[in-house]
């Protein structure tokens, strides 16, 4: 996922640095909560919130936490990359935590002591879970990224996040890698094709819609990674590191 949002702003020594600490992982999650509704809290509890957090973020900031980075800014953590450049091991991950989730989420969702909102979020995520799965498939990548900055941050910052990733997939030995970015329908896709990679996918984000009281889609982004950088380049060595885009294309 990847996501950016609301007023820009410059940071002053915004520095991209690999996950170091549980204070990065605070930091993290922090992020998470207070963006996940389109750059946004959910704005209301949801019981056992920390096994649908678990379920989004453990496997980054466990074992696949050496690929992981964060955005730093004013000493504090302002965003994250998470970098996936094993899919067989976070599959295997996934399912075994997915089931329980899905199993927890079921249960809760039917009981009459939930509030009607929190039941609400936990039914469209459990159609949004089921939908990703029943149009499931080999997966256009091998490796997957997942990027959020907090709202305000200039689009330039998640550029920067996004080639962290690019780095780690190309160590890796992968071709590339493929991500999903939750907007508002409309003109998203093409701005993500100039400045990331090519939309080979939609789907309706159900829990989206219903929180942002619009069209919310889910578009998976793929990218081929840039070839290493050739002393010989006319860029200094580098070449473009995101090959079309403008610097501050949104």
């Amino acid at each position: 996922m990847i996501t950016v949002g609301g007023a820009l702003r410059a940071p002053a020594r915004a520095v991209v640095r690999p996950l170091r600490s549980n204070v990065d992982d605070a930091g993290v999650r922090r992020i998470f909560r207070s963006t996940v509704a389109l750059g946004r809290p959910i704005g209301f509890a949801v019981a056992g919130w920390a096994r649908y957090e678990s379920l989004c973020l453990d496997w980054y900031l466990g074992a696949g936490r050496a690929d992981a980075a964060v955005l730093v800014a004013g000493d504090q953590v302002r965003g994250y990359v998470l970098t996936c450049t094993d899919e067989a091991a976070f599959e295997r991950w996934q399912r075994r935590s997915a089931a329980r989730f899905a199993t927890w989420a079921t249960g809760a969702a039917l009981s009459p002591r939930l509030e009607p909102e929190a039941r609400r979020f936990l039914q469209l995520r459990l159609r949004d879970g089921f939908t990703a799965w029943r149009s499931g498939g080999a997966h256009p990548m091998p490796a997957h990224v997942h990027v959020n900055v907090e709202p305000g941050f200039a689009p330039r910052v998640a550029l920067d996040l996004l080639a962290h990733a690019d780095a780690r997939v190309r160590a890796a030995g992968l071709p590339g890698w493929y991500g999903e970015v939750n907007a508002p329908t409309g003109r998203r896709a093409r701005a993500l094709e100039r400045t990331v990679g090519e939309v080979v996918r939609r789907q309706p984000n159900h829990t989206l819609t219903w929180l942002a009281d619009r069209p919310v889609e889910r578009l998976t982004v793929v990218r081929t990674v840039p070839p290493v950088a050739t002393p010989s380049s006319a860029y200094g060595g580098g070449g473009p590191p995101y090959p079309n885009r403008q610097r501050n294309a949104p």
